[in-house]
């Protein structure tokens, strides 16, 4: 497990973005990748988390669920994530146990770091990238903004799906057209 304290940065430009993260010693750690998410909700209901997926991540996949903490500022968020050998395996386990898929979605991502902040620049479908700026602490994240001339008022702590829905979109179905 670990803990997942972090913040939005929307509407960014990420040209500007990304040379204002080399002017910082940032480092890309993973190059633009699709990535491809499925959202499970539990066959009982009462529901204990806040998140459960599984994504694929280029040729790896992932199995996520994450537990919600209360902060008025960040998003804060015990994570608990598995690597599974085979994502089409590991859906059908899923549903074989009543689990089903409630959402499905793609973005591109492309990760940085910055000492201790990892940096994901999101771009979904019709929607402006967005920065996630990660920690396991809220003194790096303040900093790391106020470097990056951010103000901390001005970022936000919405989930994905918040952002999908305040752009007027359904977020449980957005994926990049098919060519």
């Amino acid at each position: 497990m670990k803990k997942e304290i972090e913040i939005k940065i929307l509407n960014i430009d990420p040209k500007k973005f990304k040379i204002n993260l080399k002017k910082l010693g940032g480092k890309m750690i993973n190059k633009p990748t699709l990535l491809r998410e499925l959202y499970f909700e539990s066959p009982s209901e009462k529901r204990v988390y806040s998140s459960f997926r599984l994504r694929s991540e280029g040729q790896r996949s992932f199995l996520t669920l994450k537990m919600k903490k209360d902060d008025r500022q960040f998003e804060i968020r015990d994570e608990y994530e598995v690597e599974v050998s085979d994502f089409n395996t590991a859906r059908k386990i899923l549903e074989l146990a009543g689990f089903n898929v409630f959402r499905q979605r793609e973005k591109m991502r492309e990760s940085y770091k910055v000492g201790t902040i990892r940096i994901e620049v999101d771009t979904y479908p019709e929607i402006k990238p967005y920065a996630e700026i990660e920690s396991t602490n809220k003194k790096d994240i303040k900093e790391f903004l106020d470097k990056m001339g951010f103000v901390l008022e001005y970022a936000v702590k919405k989930t994905a799906t918040e952002i999908i829905r305040d752009a007027g979109l359904n977020p449980d179905n957005l994926v990049f057209p098919k060519k």
